[in-house]
């Protein structure tokens, strides 16, 4: 039966009420479960905030949000990819199937992949913010191509030129953020980042739920035309905001580059006044050090310091994917309804998972990643990660082993889910937004940070193609190859990853063998 907009309150309180109550109560016992570490007494809280504070310049916070504001570019436009496929006017009019649907997710994610390799060279060739700016303009384009899209093929080219809009931003602006950030607080930039992405992806399923209601094609059509609002608003601010100051010194400009250091690190909390001059200098030492250099792809694989950080990276980022975050997040509307939930249930748990996320990334960003550092940040997200994958695995052979029938098993599937995804949605993303861009070079930087979002987007494809296929033909099983490869990379990352809590980008040079110019 179909309800107008109109009648959406109406249905609400007679038909989904008496269903939604166990649920609602299912996630506080949930919330509760995991928030009880953090917020077990009033001390805590003070401990932490009176011996962190956040006193940097509204200047800082303004860029720092705009800068990680690309990650709401990014997670809008994919997380569309969720809510969109309970429409049953969307998979009619197109006519999806099965393969049709892992196109559909692969065209985006085909198109990030061409983004992220035209970042090999456009941020170093135009800069961190020229490159946003185009990004913007193209994402404009897909996003009017997508919503008034006559046909499938039409649609998934929107889709690809929204891709490679997105690549560009979602992989630029980890470059941009590391390099105006106090060292101090680049993991809160990383959590502010990483909170964005979910944050977006939360809109994005509420709003996929409420546009549910309304009749026809104007449901997603709606849904995707919304993607113009991110870009539009990137693009205008853009041209308030600074360029990196490490760019700027590479290209040779160095009073613009003194100039924005003195705006953004003058008043940073715990150094001195002089703090941004001094790093003015060991920036441009450090990048004097490494003119001298060849640059470009060929010379990180053939410096060793540069080869090894480009693999562990590279490594990194295949493994961040083989986690099984795209699949579950992606499809999970297709998993609810395999477990027996109806369309309208599934589209309310999406915008459950979006907020779940949310919190995930709060609790990652205020308690952790400054205070711990990033390998207690990685070993934390992982952790939740095999647990919650075990769980889900384990469940959901119960719940086919029992005919299908037990939805106590089906819940308790969910519930792996949502925990799997709050190791995921704060502490890992948190740790993939900063490492890349912390550990690599200022000369080698948009390279090595674009070469990380190339396999990251790569193994996506692969995913996102594959995975509505394994679901329907071997179900629970598909999701155990993730398991496996999560215990595989935890052994990895403790003997081969290095800490960069509180280090200069310049300093951090050292760790990996570098002749460092000053201290």
């Amino acid at each position: 039966m179909e309800y107008s907009a109109a009648g959406l309150p109406r249905y609400c309180v007679t038909v989904l009420a008496p269903h939604i109550e166990p649920y609602i109560r299912f996630l506080v016992y949930y919330v509760a479960i995991v928030s009880s570490r953090f917020w077990i007494s009033c001390p805590v809280r003070v401990w932490y905030f009176s011996d962190r504070p956040l006193n940097m310049q509204k200047y800082q916070w303004l860029c720092i949000l705009y800068v990680t504001f690309g990650s709401v570019f990014y997670g809008y436009d994919s997380g569309c990819t969720t809510a969109i496929l309970g429409y049953t006017s969307f998979l009619e009019y197109f006519k999806l199937d099965a393969t049709l649907i892992g196109a559909f997710n692969s065209a985006y994610y085909g198109g990030s992949f061409i983004g992220c390799v035209m970042n090999w060279w456009l941020p170093d060739a135009i800069g961190r913010l020229r490159t946003i700016q185009i990004a913007s303009v193209i994402s404009l384009a897909g996003v009017a191509m997508q919503t008034g899209a006559p046909n499938f093929g039409v649609f998934c080219a929107g889709r690809v030129i929204g891709g490679i809009a997105s690549g560009l931003v979602f992989s630029v602006c980890p470059t941009y953020a590391s390099e105006i950030a106090p060292p101090k607080f680049r993991g809160r930039v990383g959590g502010l980042y990483a909170f964005n992405v979910n944050a977006s992806y939360m809109l994005t399923e509420w709003l996929g739920l409420a546009f549910y209601f309304i009749r026809g094609n104007a449901s997603w059509q709606l849904l995707i035309g919304l993607q113009l609002v991110p870009a539009a608003a990137m693009l205008i601010a853009s041209f308030w905001m600074p360029f990196s100051p490490r760019w700027l010194v590479m290209k040779g400009r160095d009073d613009e580059a003194l100039e924005v250091l003195s705006k953004m690190h003058r008043d940073t909390p715990g150094e001195d006044s002089s703090f941004y001059f001094r790093e003015f200098h060991q920036i441009k030492a450090q990048i004097e050090l490494d003119r001298s250099e060849e640059l470009g792809f060929g010379a990180i694989l053939r410096k060793p310091s540069y080869r090894k950080r480009l693999y562990l990276i590279c490594i990194f980022s295949f493994f961040c994917q083989l986690t099984g975050i795209i699949p579950i997040q992606n499809y999970q509307v297709v998993i609810y309804q395999r477990l027996g939930f109806t369309q309208v249930f599934s589209l309310i748990l999406t915008g459950i998972w979006g907020t779940n996320g949310c919190f995930s990334a709060i609790v990652a960003s205020l308690f952790v990643v400054d205070r711990l550092g990033r390998r207690p940040l990685l070993f934390i997200a992982y952790a939740f990660m095999i647990s919650g994958g075990i769980m889900l695995v384990g469940m959901w052979a119960g719940f086919e082993g029992g005919g299908s029938t037990n939805s106590s098993l089906g819940k308790a599937v969910i519930f792996g889910m949502f925990w799997f995804e709050f190791g995921y949605a704060g502490f890992m993303n948190i740790f993939f937004a900063t490492y890349a861009g912390e550990i690599l070079p200022t000369r080698v930087r948009a390279v090595g940070v674009a070469c990380n979002y190339v396999v990251f987007n790569a193994t996506v494809i692969m995913l996102s193609q594959v995975t509505p296929i394994a679901i329907e033909h071997i179900s629970w099983r598909y999701f155990l190859i993730f398991v496996i490869c999560d215990i595989i990379f935890i052994v990895i990352f403790y003997f081969f990853y290095p800490e960069t809590k509180n280090k200069t980008l310049e300093e951090l040079a050292e760790v990996f063998g570098d002749q460092v110019s000053c201290y």
